[in-house]
């Protein structure tokens, strides 16, 4: 496969890993920092004027709600978190400065609902009104077809993504940025540069100290404060672990087929019960590739044969 299409690949991996996580508008949060990286990195020519242009100009549209400036800051907070880490440590990996920036951008989100909790609370209040709007969408769609079955399930999904939705919105920037890379990338001509195998991803050991305290959080009866912030950082780090776990396989078994892996996410999606026991089984080995270290032992032991 040629870099281009290898970049065009990447960037359409992480724009659809990106859109099922996402509780923001999509556009926004891959757009502004692909239009970010253009101006801070090139290459500058009118196809760059143009891009940049068209995301600017969209992004204006809408009404001027607290919402909406969320909408619009954040992801240019994530994406210049991202260009400074990008500078201030250009031999980290992209998931290191990607995570690095994430971090930061929380910080600073976090002091200022601090510093106003009106700002968390109006935040709060109207991710949960956007989720519900889309449940009711769905369930007008649905029509009759929605027996109480469905209908009970849908309630549960829209508590639970009204729970943990900065958890989602972590996972969907960090997946945002590396389409923005790769999109940059590709329009720079230098596709398929940004990023190592997938089956080489892992980040820092000690964040598995942020998963277990966020277990403790949310077993504990702490109050509901602490459950929500530990079921935040559970779901979250859940996600990077069961990334690490499916690195760890494509390992072991050499890489996948592009084909291989359509054919085998889609069946996963469409059997539940399958794409719950795959992600609990990449769960566990990401966790114990912490300890284990997995890869390294396999090297290892090759080097010695």
């Amino acid at each position: 496969m040629s870099d281009g299409r290898i970049g065009l690949a990447q960037a359409v991996g992480f724009g659809l890993i990106s859109l099922a996580f996402a509780v923001t508008q999509p556009f926004l949060l891959l757009g502004l920092p692909l239009a970010l990286f253009l101006i801070a990195w090139g290459p500058r020519n009118a196809w760059t004027a143009a891009v940049v242009g068209g995301v600017l100009a969209l992004s204006y549209l809408g009404e001027r709600t607290g919402l909406w400036w969320f909408e619009r800051g954040w992801p240019l907070l994530v994406a210049g978190m991202f260009l400074w880490a990008s500078s201030w440590r250009p031999t980290w990996t992209f998931s290191a400065r990607a995570l690095a920036a994430l971090g930061m951008a929380t910080a600073a989100a976090t002091a200022i609902c601090v510093a106003s909790p009106m700002v968390w609370l109006e935040l709060d209040a109207s991710m949960a009104e956007r989720i519900a709007q889309a449940s009711r969408a769905l369930m007008t769609l649905l029509g009759d077809r929605a027996d109480e079955t469905v209908s009970s399930v849908m309630q549960a999904v829209v508590k639970f993504q009204i729970a943990v939705f900065p958890a989602m919105l972590g996972v969907s920037s960090l997946a945002a940025l590396g389409a923005a890379v790769s999109l940059r990338g590709w329009i720079a001509g230098e596709a398929g540069l940004a990023y190592g195998s997938l089956k080489n991803f892992r980040f820092n050991d000690q964040l598995i100290w942020l998963w277990l305290l966020g277990l403790v959080l949310l077993l504990a009866p702490l109050g509901e404060i602490a459950s929500r912030v530990g079921g935040n950082a559970v779901f979250f780090m859940g996600a990077l672990y069961v990334v690490r776990g499916l690195a760890v396989v494509l390992f072991l078994v050499g890489g996948i087929s592009i084909f291989a892996a359509v054919v085998g996410g889609t069946v996963a999606l469409l059997i539940s019960p399958i794409l719950a026991l795959a992600m609990s089984a990449m769960l566990v080995i990401g966790l114990g590739d912490t300890w284990l270290n997995l890869r390294e032992r396999v090297r290892a032991s090759d080097v010695e044969l």
